[in-house]
């Protein structure tokens, strides 16, 4: 059976931004990708905050593409704002969001991001406050131009993932780039889920994908739009669609 080597080089590239904090690019061409903007809402509680964040994407991408993927990001770049907001709770910041409800009911392992030293992570509720600050951070990072650009490749991954990022060691300065599946993309709902996913793996979550794991519930919490799950719909109908 081929070996399907194109996620593997871009990969490497992602791990030399990791590692390198350079905006280093594989000599493709000098036209290999467009920066696209999307507007960021400020975020309550929270200052010195960038009004947009930046990628490059690919140019493989139609235009049609490009805007299932800018819609797609604002979906979750709405789920974390909505999570801040009602965190935020009035100046209390001791509410609890939807999304920390959601994963709070389902999401029991691999609570601790790899860059994590602290007090263990009892739950899901817990994890989902430290994931979405992470997202601030990370979003900050990104819009400041503080963190090296963050890429959308276009790419072929197997096994019907749509996405593919991966775990960031670090906390600071690491960029959003992700490859998306050229083929598949174009479902809101699953296009929101599958980058919250690669995002969270950009936050310093492990997989694997299936039931119980936070980095998989939280993913599916959002495609559910935080409703209980179905018991006529298993999981595996959601998670296939995310990396490892």
């Amino acid at each position: 059976m081929p070996i399907n080597i194109q996620p593997i080089l871009i990969s490497m590239e992602h791990i030399l931004q990791d590692v390198l904090k350079t905006n280093f690019v594989p000599p493709q061409s000098p036209t290999a990708f467009r920066e696209i903007a999307i507007p960021v809402p400020p975020p309550p509680g929270v200052t010195n905050f960038p009004a947009f964040i930046y990628f490059d994407l690919d140019n493989q991408f139609t235009l049609t593409q490009e805007q299932d993927i800018k819609d797609a990001i604002a979906l979750v770049i709405f789920n974390w704002f909505h999570h801040l907001s009602q965190k935020w709770n009035g100046g209390t910041n001791n509410g609890i969001s939807d999304l920390a409800a959601c994963n709070n009911v389902y999401a029991i392992r691999n609570l601790q991001p790899t860059w994590y030293i602290g007090p263990r992570i009892p739950n899901g509720l817990v994890a989902t406050n430290i994931a979405m600050d992470q997202f601030t951070r990370l979003i900050r990072d990104n819009g400041l131009r503080l963190a090296p650009k963050a890429k959308i490749f276009a790419g072929s991954l197997d096994n019907g993932s749509l996405t593919l990022a991966l775990t960031a060691l670090n906390r600071t300065k690491v960029p959003l780039s992700f490859i998306v599946d050229l083929s598949k993309v174009g479902n809101i709902g699953i296009d929101a889920g599958s980058i919250m996913h690669a995002w969270l793996h950009r936050a310093g979550f492990y997989a694997p994908n299936t039931t119980s794991y936070f980095i998989t519930e939280c993913s599916m919490c959002v495609m559910r739009d935080y409703e209980l799950k179905n018991l006529f719909l298993p999981d595996s109908a959601f998670y296939k669609f995310f990396s490892q």
